[in-house]
């Protein structure tokens, strides 16, 4: 007669538990990657798109691009990349307005309006084809570019996540922002001085950054896939 073999419910329950274990242990790990991948992938696009429009405008604009001082070509220079664009939309005000007070910074805090580029200012702030937001406008006697790669509708909405601020030269040169001026108030509503030179905010890209726009300067390590903490890993990768 054959002997038939099984196994026991206590070793059913007890390989179902270790299973489990293991799926807990690595399944937030995958989502955190696949969310990085997203982001990665989300930036790469909307930049991509952005810079075909800024070169196409380039060409097709050659009496602006020619001007001596494109950052008094405002807004022509907005209307001239947003003509570039199929189909786009423009943001709400009241939209806009709810999506700053929800920013964060590149830590994922809670996040403040920078001085300068304002990020999404109303009257150059539109949704592109591809999903992503970008805005235009002139501030501080700069040209910004803000891209948020996922839009305003969907997260995280923080600073080097998928907020990035580029700036276009007087002299129509694209290039990351490296600075941004913030402030921080005290209970009267007096400003603070010194605020941006402490060396808790002088750094607007590290996760040891203390700035409330803590991210706004990390368009560079974007670009260049380098992580602002540590050169041997990939940016994306280091993500807070």
């Amino acid at each position: 007669m054959l002997k038939r073999y099984a196994f026991t419910l206590a070793e059913v329950l007890i390989t179902l538990s270790i299973i489990g274990i293991v799926a807990t242990m690595t399944l937030p790990s995958i989502f955190q990657k696949n969310h990085k991948k997203s982001l990665e992938t989300a930036f790469k696009k909307s930049y991509a798109n952005f810079y075909n429009a800024f070169n196409k405008a380039r060409i097709n604009e050659p009496p602006l691009w020619d001007s001596e001082n494109l950052t008094n070509a405002y807004p022509e220079l907005a209307k001239a990349i947003y003509a570039e664009y199929k189909y786009i939309k423009n943001i709400k005000v009241t939209d806009n307005e709810t999506y700053i007070k929800n920013v964060k910074t590149y830590t994922l805090k809670k996040g403040q309006r920078p001085e300068c580029n304002q990020i999404f200012r109303n009257e150059g702030s539109i949704i592109t084809p591809d999903g992503s937001a970008l805005s235009i406008s002139q501030n501080c006697g700069t040209n910004w570019v803000v891209l948020d790669t996922n839009g305003i509708y969907k997260g995280p909405n923080a600073y080097g996540h998928d907020l990035f601020v580029f700036t276009i030269s007087k002299t129509g040169v694209l290039s990351p922002a490296t600075k941004e001026s913030e402030a921080a108030y005290d209970e009267e509503g007096n400003r603070l001085p010194g605020y941006n030179n402490t060396p808790e905010t002088s750094n607007k890209c590290s996760k040891n950054s203390l700035s409330n726009v803590n991210g706004i300067t990390c368009s560079t390590f974007a670009l260049s896939d380098t992580c602002p903490d540590n050169p041997s890993k990939s940016y994306w990768d280091c993500l807070p």
